[in-house]
């Protein structure tokens, strides 16, 4: 018998002979979904033989959907985990399931960094790896609150230095009806970040990174210098920026900087501090 090698060969041979036939097969089906967006069917099986693959697929469905909880994330993970081992045991391949840590049930990402680890990461960045390209970025994320993806099309025409304003979705042409856009204003660390990049470049982030991948893998390398634990993700650096501004200011102010559409997403953002209970406390 062939043996498989694919993540694609054993899905659908776990789909064909039992996942169809059972109850659970539509949702089966949606959970699954999320592995082939993240790996696709070509990939290999002997990849998922690491625990570190396993991490870095619940960092990324995280980041992705940062109001996912944490037993979403482990209903997902259970159709890849159940493939993998039904289809070992059924000796269509060797890959054995490695111990990985998995989340905590009811609890989505709920941590940030502090704006002392955004500075330790952003000067070892430079220092250690030579990477100012990777420091600009992480800085830039921590005080603006764009999203990853959003921060990699941004291009010099969604810049107005004049206004101190960061256009996302595209600066709007007519001024009053702003449609899908938000405005950012531009903060004090990011203002030379820009000022710096502005010129000869077709997009601000995005002509330094091919993709979000890359630029993950080169700031996973920076945390883990810092000592800072794998449960922080780049889209950490989102939940800081909320846990910032929530400190200062109303979180409708916050979910209109974050571009979120409802308040109660604002909120999860706005992790309680030291400084915004001190706040809190000295405005009665």
């Amino acid at each position: 018998m062939k043996q498989f090698t694919t993540w694609g060969e054993a899905y659908d041979w776990y789909w064909n002979n039992v996942a169809k036939h059972q109850k659970q097969a539509k949702q089966f089906r949606i959970n699954s979904q999320q592995i082939f967006n993240y790996a696709g069917k070509s990939f290999p099986l002997s990849r998922m033989e690491k625990g570190m693959f396993w991490i870095e697929f619940q960092n990324h469905l995280l980041e992705e959907n940062p109001t996912m909880s944490g037993s979403t994330v482990n209903r997902i993970l259970s159709v890849a985990t159940t493939v993998l081992k039904r289809t070992n045991e059924s000796g269509l391949h060797s890959v054995e399931l490695p111990h990985f840590k998995r989340q905590k049930e009811g609890e989505g990402r709920l941590v940030w960094f502090s704006k002392d680890q955004v500075e330790k990461m952003a000067f070892h960045a430079t220092d250690v790896f030579a990477r100012e390209d990777l420091s600009d970025a992480i800085i830039f994320a921590a005080f603006t609150g764009l999203r990853q993806a959003e921060m990699l099309k941004l291009k010099p025409e969604d810049i107005d230095l004049d206004k101190g304003i960061i256009y996302v979705g595209g600066k709007p042409k007519n001024t009053t009806k702003t449609g899908n856009c938000r405005m950012v204003p531009i903060h004090s660390k990011v203002l030379p970040i820009l000022e710096n990049r502005l010129s000869n470049r077709r997009r601000i982030f995005g002509d330094d990174w091919l993709n979000k991948d890359q630029l993950y893998r080169a700031f996973r390398k920076v945390r883990k210098y810092c000592g800072i634990s794998e449960d922080y993700v780049w889209h950490s650096l989102r939940h800081s920026c909320g846990t910032f501004l929530g400190e200062v200011t109303h979180p409708r102010q916050i979910m209109a900087i974050m571009g979120h559409k409802s308040l109660t997403t604002s909120l999860r953002y706005t992790h309680a501090t030291d400084k915004s209970l001190r706040n809190a406390m000295d405005a009665i």
